[in-house]
């Protein structure tokens, strides 16, 4: 069989189970012997057909189930938007870590998980029976130095004199001071506005003092007041008050400590009027983004997006992986329902946007060697083609700065996927005849052949696997 003259023979329908004459002399011949010829001669013919219709599909038939169209569209403006995508996390804008300022045994815890709470709402109680003892010592000792001091001035004491008793008082009023600042910081007031999110304190708990501390710009609150109040206080009646100055005095050095002890045993307030997303770019966009520039958030789950502005964009990466990431910080506008701290979301920042634009279909745009864009410009029913100045791109369109109008036709590719796999084209792997020939392992029409796997004779092809029982035999045409 000569592929020559198959490639030749034009595409055409032929009936493989029609008979084809045959001119043979008359002398007397076995029928086994006139049937060999007539499969010999159908096989040949059909073999033929099969290698012209093989070629020609496989020149019409698009590769790998890719079809490419055209069509027309009009050349429009519009606004175009380039942004930048990342993911963040979503948190309050504000949150702070209540805890107590002085040391002390817990008496009472006034909120539970869940609960929302106003700014300076009383969260728990400690014992004040100590600390009511000393505020009570305090004033004895202050109206005692200022009994001094009056009785020395009624008694035209030496100056050295009065000015001790003052010293006195002095000290006295900051003991006292003092005194008060830690009976007021047995009681754990909320510094903002929010829901109770962690309880990590019990009646009858034992607790060390520990400042509250905010994670937002706001500030720490009535408890880190009552701290800072505390420690300069202590400072001041150093020596000089005695057991109220050294109770003062050892509050303060607690509270100066880090906010560990508010982690252990301490009340979480997150505010839930306003939120923002923490997320991260590359090296390569952060160039792109600035302070203020738009950015839609959507959070996982949800198709309502809601919106923001980028607060900041940090400067000090960490690097994961040999990659290094760039902290931004996302504001979201307003006070959006159903926002859920520690939720994911996906973040777009938008990073240059123009309006009113000629664009044009990205896929109706073709660069030549030299980079010279052009598009398909169809006039009066014909094509021809237009050179083309490109601007901007973003979501499929190209920005258009001169070499057509609005209101022009132009060529868009369109490219489909048919979904037929690769190895269904005639021939299927192997081509006609498979490994082994005409009749061979996948024969013709063998694994993804004609009408898929099997082809025209199913599994097999013609002749079957190997030619098995010849042709009409297992897995026969047909």
């Amino acid at each position: 069989m000569s592929n020559g003259s198959a490639v030749a023979m034009p595409p055409q329908q032929l009936e493989i189970t029609d008979e084809i004459p045959l001119s043979v002399p008359e002398e007397p011949r076995s029928r086994h012997r006139r049937r060999v010829v007539l499969i010999v001669v159908a096989a040949a013919a059909v073999a033929g057909m099969a290698s012209g219709l093989g070629i020609w599909l496989t020149r019409s038939s698009p590769a790998n189930g890719v079809v490419i169209t055209t069509k027309v569209v009009k050349v429009g403006t519009s606004t175009i938007k380039q942004t930048v995508a990342t993911s963040g996390t979503i948190e309050p804008a504000s949150q702070a870590s209540e805890s107590f300022a002085v040391s002390g045994t817990v008496d009472s815890v006034d909120v539970k998980v869940g609960q929302q709470v106003s700014q300076g709402q009383v969260l728990g109680t400690l014992d004040s029976t100590a600390l009511q003892s000393e505020v009570d010592a305090a004033q004895a000792q202050l109206a005692s130095a200022e009994e001094r001091l009056s009785s020395d001035d009624a008694a035209a004491a030496s100056s050295a004199q009065i000015d001790s008793d003052q010293a006195s008082i002095t000290a006295a009023q900051s003991a006292l001071t003092s005194a008060q600042s830690n009976l007021s910081g047995a009681t754990l007031s909320s510094s903002i506005a929010g829901t109770v999110a962690a309880v990590n304190v019990s009646v009858g708990q034992l607790v060390g003092s520990g400042s509250g501390s905010a994670s937002s710009s706001q500030s720490t609150g009535a408890s880190a007041g009552a701290t800072d109040a505390s420690g300069s206080a202590s400072g001041g009646a150093s020596g000089a008050a005695g057991g109220a100055g050294g109770s003062a005095a050892s509050s303060a050095s607690s509270s100066s400590s880090s906010g560990a002890s508010s982690t252990a045993s301490g009340i979480t307030i997150v505010g839930t009027n306003s939120y923002l997303v923490s997320t991260s770019v590359d090296d390569t966009q952060l160039g792109q983004i600035s302070d203020g520039d738009q950015a839609t958030i959507t959070p996982t789950g949800s198709t309502s997006p809601v919106y923001g502005t980028v607060d900041s964009v940090g400067l000090v990466a960490t690097e994961t992986s040999n990659v290094a990431s760039f902290p931004v910080v996302v504001d979201i506008t307003g006070s959006p329902s159903d926002l859920y701290a520690g939720s994911t979301a996906d973040v777009s920042i938008t990073v240059k946007q123009l309006n009113n634009v000629t664009e044009v279909p990205t896929a109706s745009i073709t660069y030549g060697s030299s980079g010279q864009a052009t598009v398909t410009e169809v006039k009066n029913g014909k094509d021809a083609s237009a050179p083309v100045t490109v601007g901007a791109a973003g979501s499929g369109e190209t920005q258009i700065t001169s070499g057509i109008a609005s209101g022009d036709s132009v060529l868009e590719r369109v490219v489909k996927f048919t979904g037929t796999a690769s190895g269904a084209r005639v021939g299927g792997a192997g081509g006609f005849g498979g490994a082994g020939g005409f009749g061979g392992a996948g024969g013709f029409g063998g694994a993804g052949g004609l009408g898929g796997a099997g082809g025209f004779g199913g599994a097999g092809g013609l002749g079957g696997a190997g030619g098995a029982g010849g042709f009409g035999g297992a897995g026969a045409a047909g």
